[in-house]
């Protein structure tokens, strides 16, 4: 059981982080191990399902870094298992293999969400800062304050709460819901949704790669996923297309979804060898490209799917709401010191808040450019609107109106990040 704050109020703060997953436990970890009093806000007092993620080689020392050796002694991290390598069937109808037997590691990682997240709040509090579960963020202001900037309002099922912070961190993944009230804009690059299906089976499943397939209306992602209570395997299977497009209504139904997948090349077949079952009902969440147009400002900063979020065929949920909130940690501590010794203020001329704005902006533009090349690697539907508008950027805007918005289906759960 984590440990909590409760009944906390008129609390002054040096950090608060409205958020409470990967992104916002990273930055309350690495601010506790300054000394920095640090309040970890999250709106849910538990959560019922994640999407399963799968970490590439490359981030397994990420992991560590927070949260230590996953195997060795004490650890009590066990939602997980080693994937061997990635298999896509994308550029042709062949499938590729890229076996991670030569990397550094050796191996990836497929890891259970809530488990994880679970583990990265336990470190938080663990390293010193203070976590608030069941608490929504309502609004806040700036006060005229020598010590602090912000006043804050929290509120929940029985008590409102307000908090006093010299500093702001909005951590509350796609809503970003501090940055909208700061009146900042969200820019969203395209369409896409992520329709997602778990199945279970009574008998053995010992692959371990991530599938990646794509299709004429976008492409499936497919993987095992960590057992449950019953060990029975499980897998979760996703499809990501336009939410415009009429595939998007078929997935949001049990029937259409079952007719798409039944018409891949590579997963079905594998559910069908391995006797897999639908369990649940489907969820969709959004999946497109979207960022902030300002990063940071006076005395407060985005980071993570709040200040840009990736297509996950970038493979980066994790890896970059570790990385970019590592840095944002740094970046805050070293403002918050200069700020105290009279250098400089916080606000948007501060040269450690300058400096977060410029690697955000770089690595969008980065990511931008390792997604349309991504995409524009599969050449087999040039006359298919979901890989018309991926393969020639430029018109997406002339595209977008072919076809009218007509949504998703209400019956379809979100995700939050």
């Amino acid at each position: 059981m984590l440990s909590t704050a409760r009944g906390l109020t008129n609390t002054t703060w040096d950090v608060i982080v409205v958020g409470a997953g990967p992104a916002g436990a990273a930055i309350a970890i690495t601010l506790a191990k300054y000394d920095r009093r640090v309040l970890l806000v999250e709106r849910r007092v538990s959560a019922n399902f994640k999407l399963g993620e799968s970490l590439p080689p490359v981030s397994i020392g990420l992991v560590e870094h927070f949260l230590g050796d996953l195997e060795g002694p004490g650890q009590d991290f066990t939602s997980f298992f080693r994937t061997i390598g990635n298999l896509s069937q994308w550029e042709t109808d062949k499938a590729d293999i890229s076996d991670f037997f030569f990397t550094q590691t050796g191996f990836g990682l497929c890891v259970d969400r809530l488990d994880f997240d679970d583990a990265m709040r336990s470190k938080a509090v663990a390293a010193g800062a203070t976590l608030l579960k069941g608490a929504r963020f309502e609004s806040c202001s700036r006060i005229a304050d020598r010590s602090f900037n912000w006043r804050l309002t929290l509120t929940s099922n029985t008590q409102t709460q307000h908090h006093h912070s010299r500093y702001l961190v909005d951590c509350s993944g796609r809503r970003a819901v501090l940055a909208k009230t700061l009146g900042v804009e969200t820019v969203q690059d395209d369409q896409l949704f992520a329709y997602a299906q778990w199945f279970s089976c009574a008998g053995d499943d010992d692959d371990r790669y991530t599938r990646i397939e794509a299709a004429p209306y976008g492409w499936w992602y497919s993987n095992r996923l960590p057992s449950t209570e019953n060990y029975e395997p499980q897998r979760l299977v996703v499809l990501h297309t336009d939410s415009d497009l009429p595939a998007a209504r078929m997935a949001a139904s049990r029937d259409g979804f079952d007719q798409l997948l039944d018409l891949s090349t590579h997963i079905a077949p594998l559910l069908k060898a391995k006797d897999y079952r639908p369990r649940g009902t489907i969820r969709g969440a959004p999946a497109g490209s979207q960022r902030l147009l300002d990063f940071c400002g006076d005395a407060w900063m985005a980071v993570g799917d709040a200040a840009q979020a990736y297509d996950p065929l970038s493979s980066q949920g994790i890896d970059k709401a570790l990385r970019t909130a590592s840095c944002a940690g740094h970046m805050i501590h070293y403002a918050l010191t200069d700020c105290l010794q009279g250098v400089v203020g916080l606000d948007r001329q501060n040269s450690y808040v300058q400096r977060y704005d410029k690697q955000q902006r770089q690595l969008w533009q980065n990511y931008l450019s390792q997604r349309n090349l991504y995409y524009g690697a599969q050449p087999r539907w040039p006359d298919q609107l979901f890989w018309r508008r991926r393969q020639s950027p430029a018109t997406a805007d002339i595209l977008n109106d072919e076809i009218s918005l007509t949504g998703y289906s209400s019956d379809v759960n979100k995700c939050n990040d």
